[in-house]
């Protein structure tokens, strides 16, 4: 029987600088007054911590918070805190002087407040709504932006409960990543209080706030969106009750008790995100025809493959992302036929292989599991955990060679590690013990795992994904190379009729060929891809547009980055915009950055190239009064040919950055 397999782990979170192995944050109890008006969410967080080993301090992640007071324990008792030296990416560590016992438990209560620019909100006035009548509120804070919102231990192998009241304009409703108990109007004010009984990381923790309204799809299924979008979204959104029952059936019961989801304004910056409990969808999946609801299906299968069963650091985000796209694929096949789950992984290896070539095969944002001391997790986020990841497990089920027997052991790896974080080192090693025992003799002597994790560029075993779907798809976009060479071909509606989305898309990006302008007119006449309503029909032919430098798109295009935030759209679009126009391209985004989400305008700013001016450091300002304990420190972050410098007085050093992403990035989900 061999050994459990070993490689590479990271000692603590590289992108932490919380002491959780010493002392471990198990409850939050928030309370939270949204003020529109200033742009902050004000109020107090208790952690309910217990420490594991005997220690002096504790430590928690933080960014652009405004600590006004921390006590210890029962009576409240005013204790020494210090902030350390501030970041750009990973904040500003809290240091809580305090001794707790191996085994004790105590209560920090935090008074602060959040910045007007915190990276994890988006506090959109009533004219980026669809109402035009309310404000609106929502967070993101995968990976590492809780700590802009709550000062907490922001890592995902620390998983804790959580109950919260919130308190916002009478007018609005609040919603969290929790199960709603009560809603009442207090004065002005509506409050609303929450619980999150099942433990989560802190990159799971949400709130939206808006004029919400409901519709109900099952007992434990709900839509909730804006008056003008509720119903298309309850419409779109129809098949989730179904999706939820499949994973039940594949991976286990569902724990999370309701699986409701807020259809959000366009600067969201994600397709979905799988806050428990109230999944976050961006409104570019509104078709009419339910043609996207996958990525529904993909945040349903998040409650098992990512909220269910954690990662320990982002170094292993691929186990999140992989097994969900496996875990979609294969319900989107158990309700839509078998050819749908080759189809989409096929779409799905050409994103893979476009990325890596733009990238560069040997680009450190290629592994699987990157390293990322001193990096941004934002950074390092692209299709390859996605992708790479689902073709990795892929290869895994195909070394077990049998479908069936893979299938109940994903089963039993999810009911092992269940409200759990795990590493790389758990997953494989509860693989390959339960396919080498009990007379499950599989042979993974050939099977070389390191070179999946750890390698750049492609995957070691390429896939050989099959589906019939793609034949119309590839012999179109065969026409139009003949179109492209000359041929006076017939052109029609017919050509497209009746398609499944995924067989526009398909054929759309499979063009590599450039394009007359004479062609793209004429595919836009009879095709209408101009006017579509599809999203993801729309942005693959508004990169074609701009590739081959056809003047017609440019209305559509700049109305699509005015009213769409979402990361997969933008930041290609915009990448393929500079490489054609380069001042057009920053014009636009100038325009609209005050639209989107700070995640997406920070990256598109990286993408474009744009450098934030550099500001004078503010002197250390004096403590203030009645906290003869707090010592500020000076929060100055420099960079010197591309490394981080450490202050002195600093609490954990940065290692060098990696290079950043050369191109486009191909951002899923």
């Amino acid at each position: 029987m061999p050994t459990k397999p070993t490689w590479r782990q990271t000692v603590g979170d590289p992108s932490s600088y919380a002491n959780f192995e010493e002392v471990v944050v198990k409850h939050m109890s928030i309370d939270w007054n949204v003020d529109f008006k200033a742009s902050e969410v004000q109020g107090t967080v208790e952690l309910h911590v217990e420490a594991l080993q005997d220690a002096d301090k504790i430590v928690l992640d933080s960014r652009d918070l405004t600590i006004h007071k921390i006590t210890v324990g029962a009576e409240e008792t005013q204790v020494r805190y210090t902030e350390g030296d501030d970041s750009d990416a990973f904040g500003t560590p809290i240091t809580i002087h305090t001794s707790l016992a191996a085994g004790a438990t105590t209560t920090i209560r935090i008074l602060y407040k959040t910045s007007p620019d915190c990276s994890a909100l988006a506090w959109l006035p009533p004219a980026q709504t669809e109402g035009k009548t309310h404000p609106y509120l929502f967070s993101q804070c995968q990976a590492i932006h809780a700590r802009s919102l709550v000062p907490c231990m922001d890592a995902p192998s620390v998983r804790a409960t959580y109950d919260a009241k919130v308190s916002v304009p009478k007018e609005l409703r609040a919603l969290m990543s929790a199960i709603l108990h009560t809603t009442e109007e207090v004065g002005d004010y509506c409050v609303s209080t929450f619980d999150q009984p099942v433990a989560i990381a802190s990159n799971l923790l949400a709130i939206v706030v808006g004029n919400l309204e409901r519709r109900d799809i099952s007992h434990r299924v709900a839509i909730w969106s804006e008056p003008v979008v509720v119903d298309d979204a309850a419409s779109d959104f129809s098949n989730t009750e179904k999706f939820v029952k499949a994973c039940e059936e594949l991976v286990g019961p569902y724990e999370w008790t309701r699986y409701d989801i807020v259809c959000l304004p366009g600067s969201f910056p994600l397709g979905g995100m799988e806050n428990p409990c109230l999944t976050f969808a961006s409104p570019t999946l509104l078709t009419g025809d339910k043609s996207l609801t996958d990525v529904i299906c993909h945040e349903v299968a998040h409650s098992w493959t990512g909220n269910l069963v954690s990662p320990k650091t982002w170094e292993d985000f691929y186990m999140n992302e992989g097994f969900t796209m496996f875990l979609q694929r294969k319900v989107m096949a158990k309700l839509y036929g078998n050819e749908h789950f080759g189809f989409d992984a096929i779409l799905g290896w050409d994103e893979l292989q476009e990325y890596i070539s733009s990238q560069g095969d040997d680009h450190a944002y290629t592994v699987m599991r990157p390293e990322l001391d001193g990096v941004d997790p934002d950074d390092a986020y692209s299709v390859v955990p996605y992708e790479k990841g689902f073709i990795f497990v892929c290869y895994l089920e195909s070394l077990v060679g049998d479908k069936a027997a893979f299938e109940k052991w994903l089963y039993k790896y999810i009911q092992t590690f269940r409200r759990q974080a795990i590493t790389t080192d758990d997953m494989l090693g509860h693989y390959v013990t339960y396919f080498t025992t009990e007379g499950r003799n599989v042979d993974f002597s050939q099977a070389d795992f390191r070179a999946w994790f750890d390698e750049p560029g492609l995957p070691p075993v390429p896939p050989n994904f099959r589906s019939k779907l793609i034949d119309d798809s590839l012999e179109l976009t065969e026409k139009w190379r003949r179109i492209a060479e000359g041929s006076q071909e017939e052109v029609s509606p017919a050509d497209i009729d009746g398609w499944m989305c995924l067989q526009i898309c398909c054929f759309l990006n499979r063009i590599d060929f450039d394009l007359p302008v004479e062609a793209l007119t004429l595919m836009d006449k009879h095709y209408k891809l101009n006017s579509s309503n599809n999203s993801e029909v729309l942005f693959l032919w508004l990169t074609l547009c701009i590739k081959n430098k056809w003047s017609g798109h440019e209305g559509v295009l700049r109305s699509f980055l005015k009213r769409v935030g979402r990361m997969r759209f933008t930041r290609p679009l915009y990448c393929e915009l500079k490489e054609v126009d380069e001042a057009e391209a920053v014009a636009i985004f100038q325009e609209n950055k005050d639209r989107y989400h700070n995640i997406c305008s920070k990256m598109v700013a990286k993408d474009l190239d744009i450098e934030e001016p550099e500001t004078e450091p503010e002197p250390e300002p004096e403590p203030e009064p009645g906290h003869k304990f707090h010592k500020i420190y000076k929060r100055v972050s420099l960079r010197r040919d591309g490394e981080w410098v450490q202050h002195d007085g600093g609490s954990k050093p940065r290692a060098r950055r990696l290079p950043m992403s050369k191109s486009a990035e191909i951002l899923v989900r």
